[in-house]
C-alpha cells in the first residue's frame, strides 16, 4: 500500500512539473534574445565564401554575430554552411575577438558604416605547439605577438539587415589555394 501512495505522490510531482514548464514556456520565449538574419562575405586569397549569420543588432554588426546554426540553414536551404564565423566582445573594453573556422584574432572593436561591417584582418591558428603539445592560443599570447602565422589579409563584410539567397558557401576556410 505504501508503494502505491509513493507512486501517487511521484505522479503528482511529475504532473506539477510538466504543468509548470508549460506555463513558463511562453514567458521564457518572451525573454529569449532576438537575433537578426544577415550575411557575411569572407574573402581568403582567391576564394570567396558567403555565410548566413545571426546578429545581436540589425544595424550594428560589430556588436556581435555568428554563423547561423547548421540545423536552421539545412532546414532553409537543404545544405549547411562550411564556414564557422563569429565576432563578439572579447571581455575587454572596446575589443573584439574574431574566429573563423580554426583561426582567431583579437582586435580593437571595429565600427560599421550604414550597417555594413568591413574589415581586413590577419588571423592565427587557434592552437599552437608548445613542447610538442597543442595549446590554445590566448589573448595574452596574441597581444605579446607570440602567435603563429595563419591567414593574412582576410577580408570580411557583414550585413545584419537581411539574408543573401546565395548563402551558404560549401567549402571550409583554408590557407591552401
Amino acid at each position: 500500500m505504501n508503494q502505491i501512495v509513493r507512486f501517487g505522490h511521484a505522479v503528482r510531482h511529475v504532473m506539477a512539473f510538466v504543468l509548470l514548464m508549460l506555463w513558463l514556456a511562453p514567458i521564457a520565449d518572451a525573454f529569449a534574445q532576438t537575433r537578426f538574419e544577415g550575411t557575411a562575405v569572407v574573402r581568403v586569397a582567391e576564394a570567396e565564401y558567403t555565410v548566413p549569420i545571426e546578429c545581436d543588432d540589425a544595424a550594428r554588426p560589430e556588436l556581435g554575430f555568428s554563423t547561423e546554426p547548421s540545423r536552421i540553414t539545412r532546414e532553409r536551404t537543404g545544405r549547411t554552411s562550411g564556414v564557422n564565423l563569429r565576432v563578439r566582445s572579447s571581455g575587454e573594453p572596446d575589443e573584439s575577438i574574431v574566429s573563423l573556422d580554426r583561426y582567431v584574432a583579437w582586435l580593437p572593436r571595429p565600427a560599421s558604416q550604414a550597417g555594413v561591417l568591413t574589415m581586413t584582418i590577419d588571423l592565427s591558428p587557434m592552437t599552437v605547439m608548445q613542447d610538442g603539445q597543442p595549446v590554445l592560443l590566448t589573448r595574452d599570447m596574441w597581444m605579446e605577438g607570440n602567435r603563429p602565422e595563419g591567414l593574412n589579409g582576410v577580408e570580411l563584410e557583414a550585413r545584419c539587415n537581411g539574408r543573401d539567397p546565395e548563402a551558404p558557401a560549401y567549402r571550409k576556410i583554408s590557407n591552401d589555394p
